[in-house]
């Protein structure tokens, strides 16, 4: 949650503490900080919920100059299979900075050694453009078995929400942005995929993190890292922020979501 100086103060009329203002203010304050995270009864913050806060149907996660001290992650506390999984994102901004979303049957961990299936975009705020930007998707099966490509969209990621989904079926995955399917993947050689659809073994995630010079990201993508690029280099002003909406069917069919 976020609370201002003005608006603490107007709900602080010195007559309503008989130490006047300030100590109400003070009250509010530390309040506003210990909630200042984004689980309720659909999502769970799994670590660093200080840097994250609700506003309206938003989820704002904030990313400091430091590597270590960049995002957080929330994970949903419900599992899913074949559909459309979708999630609203305004992206942050800058070099180092990724925001992602992504579906998981092994807890999100990045594990070289147990099986997992996991699809996912990670959307670079380097990569950003005022015409156009590159999105990284990826697929995991088997034991760090990845499969990823490069999607590129019309438009700057980072200036305003943009839909991002996942469409799944027993036959094939796409990836998909504001309605437009810009991946597809035929899942006929993946059976540890298609077990994890008809079991409806996946977990939703949705996360920021960054890189610096003392925090380099990895993968089997040629280019990644450098495409990330660096928060030493980031020239916004800090904190950045991304903004999640995290919405889903209400039905298989229905076009309406809800965002809990």
């Amino acid at each position: 949650m976020t609370l201002t100086c003005t608006d603490a103060i107007a709900q602080c009329p010195g007559k309503l503490s008989k130490q006047g203002p300030w100590h109400c203010l003070t009250l509010l304050a530390l309040a506003a900080v210990a909630h200042a995270d984004c689980s309720n009864n659909a999502w769970t913050d799994d670590y660093s919920e200080d840097r994250c806060y609700l506003s309206g149907p938003d989820a704002v996660v904030a990313c400091n100059k430091k590597g270590s001290e960049c995002g957080m992650r929330m994970s949903s506390n419900f599992r899913v299979g074949t559909g459309l999984h979708s999630m609203s994102i305004k992206a942050a901004p800058g070099s180092g900075v990724a925001s992602t979303f992504y579906l998981s049957n092994h807890g999100g961990v990045l594990d070289p050694i147990k099986p997992r299936v996991e699809m996912e975009f990670a959307i670079m705020g380097n990569s950003a453009g005022a015409g156009s930007t590159n999105i990284w998707t990826d697929l995991w099966t088997g034991v760090a078995d990845e499969h990823s490509k490069w999607i590129t969209v019309p438009f700057d990621v980072t200036a305003g929400f943009h839909t991002y989904s996942f469409e799944i079926s027993d036959t094939s995955l796409a990836w998909l942005v504001d309605g437009v399917t810009y991946r597809k993947e035929d899942l006929a050689a993946f059976h540890d995929v298609v077990t994890a659809i008809r079991s409806s073994a996946l977990q939703e995630f949705a996360s920021v993190w960054g890189q610096d010079s003392e925090k380099v990201r990895g993968g089997k993508l040629q280019g990644f890292s450098s495409a990330l690029g660096s928060l030493d280099t980031n020239s916004n002003q800090f904190p950045v922020h991304a903004s999640f909406q995290r919405g889903r069917r209400l039905t298989a069919t229905a076009a309406e979501y809800f965002y809990p």
